[in-house]
């Protein structure tokens, strides 16, 4: 794996600007539960917020594993 890779892998990762941080303050009640009728009203915007967190996690995840690749020791 070269830096062009590593590069390209970067770039193909989703920004860390993830709805689903601001939906979830938005869901909880004031004694921390999640409101689930707000989050059923709310359905289609949940979803899309999961989907864009785990596309997020996969990305991420690409990236964790070719940066250990290019980091694991070498033999001589």
């Amino acid at each position: 794996m070269d830096n062009i890779t590593l590069a390209g892998l970067l770039a193909a990762t989703p920004p860390a600007d993830l709805k689903i941080i601001e939906l979830t303050a938005e869901l909880t009640r004031p004694d921390g539960a999640l409101d689930l009728d707000a989050a059923a009203a709310r359905q289609a915007e949940v979803e899309l917020a999961c989907s864009q967190a785990e596309d997020y996690a996969a990305g991420s995840k690409r990236l964790l594993e070719a940066m250990r690749w290019k980091l694991r020791p070498r033999r001589s």
